[in-house]
Formats: structure tokens, C-alpha cells, sequence
């Protein structure tokens, strides 16, 4: 009897081991598969904008050199006698026509002077007629012998001389009329008062400025560029600026041989079209396109990140037999133009670019590239 409980116990005993085994593998299992699934995740390519690099030769450099709108004609207007400023019609802002009256000098002396002038030659000239009279007579004497040759010699010099007077005395005539013409300014062409500089009632001398006379019909654009440039411009040839919103064709009507020695600049002088609506002082800005050439590709500035050593990386696709990874390329930046960069470096032609999202990729990240 013992010996059969024995043998019963021992079955039971081996059926619950074998039980505990099998349920111990089970977990052990379950917890090997759990703890060495992340290793065998397969991260999913991140998705990232693309495009082509298109390598070409050359690029437009667009420049832009500041100027200002000049009158064809800004004269500081002055009298060419002296004298008390008597009558100053003309005001800022006011416009004039050529030949109408400015400014005018009082002229009481100088009339006074005419009138001197008029009686001293009317004097003159009485008194010449008697000499002439006086003259022929005594040539008639002569003739017949009832006079000396020494009468008519001093008759006859008395009349030249006083033909030499009244000459003189109609120089001076002349003199007082012109210095009262002169006392009258007059617009020298039609324009507008700028400025007034003086006032009436002061004592002006000859070449004092009364006021700035500025013509409205015509402008020029003074514009300095570096010398290169001006080298490269074309007299005669058609160039675009733009003044107060709005574009203007001008034509390159000289340029000046001296150098601004302040600015390191040469001026380049541009006859405006006789519609342009510009005012003298405002500021014009002269737009350039030169062609570059220097072999490089146009990216967009959002698929640039900074590199090593002063250069700029870009990421490029690569294909794998995995599929595509992010690689590295260094380019140099030469111009820039808006959100567009002109960059050189060892970028094939054709390669392809991720344009934007740099911040979340590293190189050798796996990627599906999407094609605009």
C-alpha cells in the first residue's frame, strides 16, 4: 500500500514540474519577443518636398545705384548793375514765363543820368552844327583869299572835335540806357521760383543772387556708379530707373570724367522723358542687369544649412537599394535674390535637391522624395 501512494504522488509531482516548465518558456518567450521588437521597427522614410538642380552658366545680377532728379536748367538769377531792390514780384512756388519781369532796381539815379546825358548831347550837337556852318564859310573865304589858312585849320579841328564828343557823349547815353534796361530782371526761360534769396529794399551789387529760377520742361538723373559700371554704360543708349513708383526710360546723355572723391564714384548723367512726373531734389534710383557668367544653379534659400568653414550644405536625394537617403553637398553662395540663391560647388546637373524641412533630417536619413 505505501509503495502504490508513492508511485502516485510521483506521477502528480512530474505532470505539475512539466506544467510549471512549459508555462515558464511561455513567459520567458513572451518577454524575449517583447523586449527585442523595437530593434526589429523599421523607421518609416520621412517625406520630404524635392526638386531638380538645374546647372547653368551664367546669372543676371540686378543692381541699383541711387541718384537725384535735377533741372535741365537751375539758375541763381542776379542783376548786372547795383542798386536798391525796389519791386520783387516773383514768390517761391510762383511760375514764370521767359521774359517776364522778376525783380526791378530803382533807377531815379540813373534816369537822372539819362536826362543829363540826353541835354549834354543835344548841346553838343548844336554847337557842331555851328562849328560845320562856321567851317564852310571860312573855306569860302579861303578860296577868294579873305582868310587865312591858319582860321580854317582851327575852324575845321574845332568841328572834329566836337564830332568826337558827341560821340562820346552818345556812348554814354547808350551806357544809361542799357543800365536802366539791366535794371529790370527778367526770366531767362520759363520755370518756376524756387527760392527768393533777398528782399526789397536791400542794397543788391552787380551778381548778387535775387532768386533760383528752375526749369520745368526737362530733368536729368545724376547718378554715380562704381567705375566699372560706368565704363560699361553706352552713351546714347536707353537705361530703366524708377523715381516715385514709377519706371522710367531715360537716355545716358554723359558721363563725367572726374571721380567723387568721398564716394569713389563716377556720374552718369540721364536725360528723363519730358513727361515725367519728378521734382528737382527727389531721390531716382537706376536698376541694372548685367549677366554674370560663372557656372552655378539657382536654390531655394530654405534648402540651405549652415556648413563647415564659412560654406553652406544642401541635402541631396541618393538612391539605395533600400531606397532614398539624405547626403550632404557644400556649395558656395554668390548672389542672392529674394528667397532665391545662386550657388556653385560639385552639385551635378539634374541632381535632386530637398528644397525645404532641413531641420528634421540627418545625413543617411531614409526619405520619400515628393515631386512638385
Amino acid at each position: 500500500m505505501p509503495k502504490t501512494r508513492l508511485k502516485i504522488i510521483s506521477k502528480g509531482s512530474l505532470l505539475a514540474i512539466f506544467a510549471a516548465g512549459l508555462l515558464s518558456f511561455g513567459i520567458t518567450h513572451l518577454i524575449n519577443g517583447n523586449v527585442s521588437a523595437p530593434a526589429k521597427q523599421v523607421r518609416e522614410p520621412l517625406p520630404v518636398a524635392v526638386l531638380p538642380f538645374k546647372r547653368i552658366d551664367h546669372y543676371i545680377r540686378q543692381s541699383s545705384y541711387i541718384g537725384t532728379v535735377r533741372a535741365r536748367r537751375d539758375s541763381a538769377l542776379a542783376f548786372e548793375v547795383s542798386g536798391t531792390l525796389e519791386t520783387l514780384p516773383a514768390r517761391e512756388g510762383m511760375p514764370m514765363t521767359k521774359g517776364q519781369i522778376l525783380a526791378t532796381l530803382n533807377t531815379d539815379q540813373r534816369r537822372a543820368k539819362l536826362r543829363a546825358a540826353e541835354a549834354e548831347l543835344a548841346k553838343t550837337t548844336t554847337n557842331l552844327e555851328l562849328a560845320t556852318l562856321k567851317r564852310e564859310r571860312l573855306a569860302d573865304l579861303l578860296e577868294r583869299g579873305l582868310t587865312s589858312k591858319q582860321t580854317f585849320d582851327d575852324a575845321q579841328l574845332g568841328a572834329q572835335a566836337l564830332q568826337q564828343n558827341q560821340r562820346a557823349i552818345s556812348a554814354r547815353l547808350d551806357s544809361a540806357r542799357l543800365n536802366i534796361e539791366k535794371s529790370t530782371l527778367k526770366a531767362p526761360f520759363s520755370g518756376v521760383v524756387a527760392q527768393r534769396y533777398v528782399d526789397e529794399g536791400t542794397v543788391v551789387t552787380p551778381g548778387t543772387p535775387i532768386l533760383r529760377l528752375l526749369a520745368q520742361s526737362s530733368f536729368e538723373a545724376h547718378v554715380g556708379v562704381p567705375i566699372n559700371v560706368g565704363n560699361a554704360l553706352i552713351l546714347g543708349n536707353q537705361y530703366a530707373l524708377s523715381a516715385g513708383g514709377q519706371r522710367l526710360e531715360a537716355t545716358l546723355q554723359n558721363i563725367r570724367a572726374d571721380v567723387d572723391a568721398s564716394t569713389l564714384t563716377v556720374g552718369a548723367i540721364f536725360t528723363l522723358p519730358g513727361d515725367s512726373r519728378v521734382r528737382t531734389g527727389e531721390t531716382i534710383t537706376l536698376d541694372l542687369a548685367d549677366p554674370v557668367y560663372e557656372s552655378g544653379g539657382w536654390v531655394p534659400l530654405s534648402s540651405l544649412t549652415a556648413g563647415n568653414r564659412g560654406l553652406w550644405d544642401v541635402f541631396v536625394v541618393k538612391d539605395v537599394p533600400e531606397g532614398y537617403v539624405a547626403v550632404r553637398e557644400a556649395v558656395e553662395i554668390i548672389y542672392s535674390k529674394n528667397d532665391q540663391v545662386y550657388v556653385a560647388g560639385t552639385l551635378a546637373d539634374d541632381a535632386v535637391i530637398i528644397a525645404s524641412g532641413l531641420h528634421r533630417l540627418s545625413p543617411g536619413a531614409s526619405i520619400a522624395p515628393l515631386r512638385n
